[in-house]
């Protein structure tokens, strides 16, 4: 019966998002982080938003991954 399927489903970024001390490694490793950006999902907005987490964007961005990292994981 319809009513019995909870459809307020939250995202699991947004679960780790309530976490205190989630990273932004963690975040970025969620399959679904782009579609969040682009259905713009405040908390998240807000999380990057951060000092701490653009000086971390823009330090992946500009520096190289080490060679010796697994490719999935270095260009990701």
């Amino acid at each position: 019966m319809f009513w019995k399927f909870d459809l307020n489903t939250t995202s699991h970024v947004d679960k780790l998002l309530d976490k205190e001390d989630v990273t932004l490694h963690e975040l970025m490793d969620e399959d679904d982080i782009l579609q969040e950006c682009k259905a713009q999902n405040r908390k998240l907005l807000d999380f990057l938003c951060q000092q701490h987490c653009m000086e971390e964007l823009v330090n992946l961005i500009t520096h190289e991954p080490p060679v010796d990292m697994e490719e999935k994981v270095r260009f990701k």
